[in-house]
């Protein structure tokens, strides 16, 4: 894999299971991707700093990859990141560098896009779908995970999330959760409104 122009947990059940129902994980509840699906496995630190991750199993090497691996490849130039997030919630939370910026519910149509098309509009090359460092993150693990379901779905088998998300990244870097003097907006609240079949069929 060529090296990219640098433009930019959840559980391992989700990914063993046949099928996303929005019964069996309620953060897909109603047919909706809701606000929960990016945020899942956080607390707040002791000190009320903000949101801290808690990792409560070992990585997967196969859909995930830790801060360690994240940096290793960022180092290299070899990966293409995608920053998942609604851009609501970019609005008032920090990036990491060299991100592109695809929401969720539009990942399904990005990867369908030509190479021609991908590259006009994020000015970057297409991953091939043999590629291992397609990756992507949210602000948790659930909203990425959903996209490694659709990047997999469509013959990306071997994309991968960053299960830290923006949560971890910000905080073993030293860099601020949130953008300085920018309360939350309404819309941040509830930003995974899209249809279910947009994202999964």
């Amino acid at each position: 894999m060529s090296a990219y122009r640098p433009v930019g947990k959840l559980a391992r059940r989700l990914l063993r299971s046949n099928s996303l129902s929005p019964s069996r994980y309620p953060f897909l509840g109603c047919g909706k991707c809701l606000q929960t699906g990016s945020t899942a496995f956080s607390t707040t630190s002791a000190d009320n700093s903000g949101p801290t991750h808690v990792q409560t199993e070992e990585v997967n090497r196969r859909t995930e990859l830790d801060f360690e691996e994240l940096r290793a490849l960022q180092l290299s130039g070899d990966i293409a990141l995608i920053d998942v997030r609604h851009p609501a919630e970019l609005e008032n939370y920090g990036e990491i560098p060299g991100a592109v910026k695809i929401p969720l519910c539009e990942v399904k149509k990005a990867l369908q896009l030509s190479e021609e098309q991908w590259l006009a509009q994020f000015q970057m090359e297409k991953p091939a779908k043999h590629d291992r460092n397609l990756i992507f993150y949210a602000r948790g693990p659930n909203a990425s995970v959903a996209a490694v379901e659709i990047a997999h779905r469509l013959g990306f088998k071997k994309s991968r999330h960053y299960i830290g998300g923006w949560e971890e990244y910000s905080k073993v870097t030293g860099q601020p959760l949130k953008k300085p003097q920018k309360a939350e907006s309404f819309g941040a609240l509830n930003v995974y409104h899209d249809e279910f079949n947009q994202f999964f069929l």
